[in-house]
């Protein structure tokens, strides 16, 4: 049960969750939706998703998207 009073911390593995969405079920992930749902009326005190950054264009929208959904972005960079 959800207490409204309780503190939450949301991580996310990024190129797991997607990689596993696309992969397994041929689907996309709705990041914010997820958030809200983890989050669920309570207190949020931060969400953090970490991305390993492969320098392309498309990925700079994507990330501005995961910010604007509520997440602080985490880069690393691509070996």
């Amino acid at each position: 049960m959800k207490n409204i009073n309780q503190r939450v911390g949301v991580f996310v593995d990024v190129s797991n969750m997607y990689h596993s969405a696309r992969h397994l079920y041929d689907a996309r992930v709705n990041f914010g939706a997820i958030l809200r749902e983890a989050v669920g009326g309570r207190q949020l005190i931060r969400a953090i998703a970490y991305v390993i950054s492969a320098d392309i264009e498309q990925e700079k929208d994507f990330f501005e998207a995961l910010r604007l959904s509520g997440f602080e972005v985490k880069q690393k960079e691509h070996n």
